[in-house]
């Protein structure tokens, strides 16, 4: 299935906060994996690339998604113990999202957003994990970077409207360049048609 998406991130001001993500085609299938990690500039950026790489490395066909994903992030949380926190609980917020047909299989941990725009109406999707059938419209997977600088009504108003949902993307990290916050923390958001 051909799906179309588009992503953009920004660094943001604040040191402390660090995103990564990533896309790939499984099968029929679309993953997206995206990863914010604290702790220090250095160390919250390993730690979003290595999760992020970990729980996508892991994930090679659609099939049996729900459990695949809880086996990852595992994987993911014991690597991140082992190389970078030492025993300490891990500072690293993770979404990984997988869609298929009109289905969206999803896992998260921590400050990331998932958001469904249909219509004129966004809705957020609260539960930490499960399966949601969609009826077209956008999804948006983000970190908190995008909802410290936008407001709902300002997000709404870029993902309505025509347009690819990569330039809808680049629109809303524009967006929140131009708050120029102080504390501005690192912003990345996926959008999947």
């Amino acid at each position: 299935m051909n799906r179309r998406f588009g992503n953009a991130q920004t660094i943001g001001k604040n040191v402390n906060q660090n995103t990564y993500f990533m896309t790939k085609q499984i099968g029929d299938g679309f993953l997206a994996v995206l990863a914010d990690g604290t702790i220090d500039s250095v160390t919250g950026a390993y730690g979003a690339i290595l999760a992020c790489e970990s729980i996508a490395k892991g994930i090679v066909s659609p099939e049996n998604m729900g459990a695949r994903l809880e086996d990852e992030f595992h994987r993911a949380a014991a690597l991140l113990h082992e190389r970078i926190y030492r025993g300490r609980q891990p500072r690293v917020s993770v979404l990984a999202a997988c869609f298929v047909g009109n289905l969206m299989i999803y896992r998260r941990v921590g400050e990331m957003s998932v958001m469904n725009f249909y219509g004129r109406e966004l809705t957020e999707i609260k539960d930490s994990q499960g399966e949601l059938e969609r009826k077209g419209g956008l999804m948006l997977l983000s970190s908190q970077g995008v909802w410290q600088a936008l407001s709902e009504i300002e997000v709404e108003k870029i993902l309505s409207g025509r347009g690819h949902p990569y330039r809808k993307a680049q629109r809303m990290i524009e967006a929140v360049n131009g708050r120029n916050i102080r504390e501005q923390k690192s912003a990345l958001a996926v959008i999947v048609a």
